[in-house]
């Protein structure tokens, strides 16, 4: 699989959305939510680190 960018990013900004919804409509514990939170925080940050790779490598 390619390490592209925009694929962790729409991942990332889903993975939030979802996580906030759930938690909006269903009464969830809060280790499920910040684990929800930390997936796609962690998968926005990943985003911008290949980002910077390949704008330094290139």
């Amino acid at each position: 699989m390619k390490n592209n960018p925009k694929t962790f990013i729409i991942s990332g900004a889903l993975m939030i959305a979802i996580g906030q919804i759930i938690a909006h409509y269903f009464n969830i514990p809060d280790v499920i939510n910040g684990g929800l939170m930390g997936i796609g925080i962690g998968l926005l940050t990943v985003a911008l680190i290949v980002k910077r790779k390949k704008t330094i490598i290139t």
